[in-house]
């Protein structure tokens, strides 16, 4: 499960993807080239044992003497002595065609030398014993027919066992192995971040639209218009990119005709119901009257909202610097007479210097009216609510109604969403559409900033409003 969950994390990158198999094809190559120059300095050492083999048969066939029918081997004495040594590793031996031997090193050279023996070639002929006898008890030989003067032939076998030039060789191979991959490993590393360096410029018109395909949604919402120019990208993304500007083209005919159905449609209900709340508030009492003229009255609200979300889904806001105190003390200041109905202490509180920060104050004002309404309605009678703005740029609603579960507390934003099973209000004043807190989201995303939900010790909820300081 961990190395299906590892697996997935490393393929779910597209850069990490691509930058282990070009690591991968860089060991690859490295290992080829090591195993290459192994060989090399392998068959080098080969090459130099039989060229040794070589100059000593030369030696030997220089030293034979023919006489009297036998076959003698006079070297000069540096030579010889290194063939009477035992540790000097050099054995030989000279027999006829019958595998009679006529001359050798020492009484053990036929006996250490008789993988040859057997061997008549009309060629000399390079042997060892590598494979039988092992690298450490390897002996290299080379046998060399001769011609006597009585026209038959002879054999001269010069052998060598694994000697100090074997060590040396090998020791002077590891130690070039041992530089080489001393050379190579700084080298992978620099290719490794080459490669990643490579590949990260490479991806960057893909990041660049990723950017572009961020903005889409917003650009959609506000203009119903959006398109991808998708400069420099590649020519095998162009059809996704092509592909995706036809979706959106009929992504943007389906939104702008929703917008203006919800807009003309909120539009067409505004009079109908102003009309129908001015006749049932003209009519004699009869009983359900007051819960009439509420349904009324939220269904008004409800219409409202809708058409501000069709104007903001239409227009983007307009923002500047602006400080933030007097904005949110207007907005809590025309609500006081609602509270002072609905038995609610509004009260209001700022910092004594400026908070400046980027809003839309027509925005930001509907934003706060929501807030403030919706915890007017959600609050017991004779509670206190409380608007602050504080230093680092925020607005904060308190109230001290029933509070909203932890787990509910991220879908408050929702659209028409209510709370559970459509939960009356505190105060009495009725339960409200459900789109007041949906609006205020969409407000804070237009702001570039973010609205929030938290508990309040003690009973109730915080409502913030979290701006970009300006």
């Amino acid at each position: 499960m961990a190395l299906k969950h590892v697996s997935g994390r490393l393929t779910d990158s597209l850069l990490l993807g691509l930058v282990l198999r070009l690591v991968l094809i860089l060991l690859l190559v490295l290992g080829g080239v090591i195993w290459v120059v192994d060989r090399t300095l392998e068959q080098a050492g080969d090459r130099a044992q039989d060229e040794l083999l070589r100059r000593q048969s030369a030696e030997l066939l220089a030293g034979l003497v023919f006489r009297g029918g036998g076959v003698r081997v006079e070297l000069p004495n540096d030579v010889a002595a290194a063939y009477f040594r035992r540790d000097s590793g050099y054995v030989y031996s000279v027999y006829d065609d019958k595998g009679k031997v006529l001359a050798e090193s020492n009484p053990m050279a036929s006996t250490w030398l008789s993988p040859s023996m057997a061997l008549y070639p009309a060629v000399a002929t390079m042997l060892d014993t590598r494979e039988r006898d092992g690298a450490e008890r390897a002996l290299y030989m080379l046998v060399q027919p001769v011609d006597t003067p009585r026209n038959n032939k002879i054999f001269v076998v010069v052998g060598q066992y694994r000697t100090i030039d074997d060590v040396l060789m090998n020791a002077a191979r590891v130690a070039l192995m041992r530089d080489l991959l001393l050379l190579i490993g700084p080298l992978f590393l620099l290719a490794v971040l080459a490669v990643t360096g490579l590949t990260r410029s490479a991806l960057g018109p893909l990041r660049a639209l990723s950017r572009e395909v961020a903005a889409v949604g917003s650009k959609l919402r506000m203009d119903g218009v959006a398109r991808i120019e998708g400069r420099n990208i590649p020519r095998e993304i162009r059809p996704v990119v092509n592909a995706f500007n036809d979706v959106l083209v009929e992504l943007g005919r389906s939104l702008s005709a929703q917008q203006a159905l919800t807009a003309d449609t909120a539009h067409q209900l505004k009079t109908p119901l102003a009309v129908m709340q001015a006749r049932l508030e003209q009519l004699a009492d009869f009983k359900g009257k007051a819960d009439v003229l509420r349904d009324v009255h939220r269904m008004d609200r409800l219409v409202r909202q809708l058409l501000h979300f069709a104007v903001l889904s239409q227009n983007s806001a307009t923002l500047k610097v602006t400080d933030l105190t007097p904005v949110v003390r207007e907005v809590v200041g025309s609500m006081v007479p609602l509270a002072r109905k609905q038995r609610i202490e509004l009260r209001f509180d700022a910092p004594d210097r400026a908070v400046n920060v980027w809003l839309d104050e027509l925005q930001v004002g509907e934003a706060i009216v929501n807030l403030v309404d919706n915890a007017i309605r959600h609050s017991p009678k004779d509670s206190i609510v409380e608007v602050v703005v504080t230093k680092v740029g925020s607005i904060e609603v308190r109230d001290r109604g029933a509070g909203i579960p932890p787990h509910e507390q991220g879908l408050v934003f929702n659209r028409f969403w209510q709370g559970p099973a459509g939960e009356p209000s505190k105060s009495g004043a009725g339960t409200g559409s459900g789109l007041g807190l949906a609006l205020v989201a969409e407000i804070m995303r237009q702001h570039g900033g973010n609205a929030t939900v938290t508990s309040r010790n003690g009973g109730g909820s915080v409502f913030e409003l979290e701006f970009r300081r300006g």
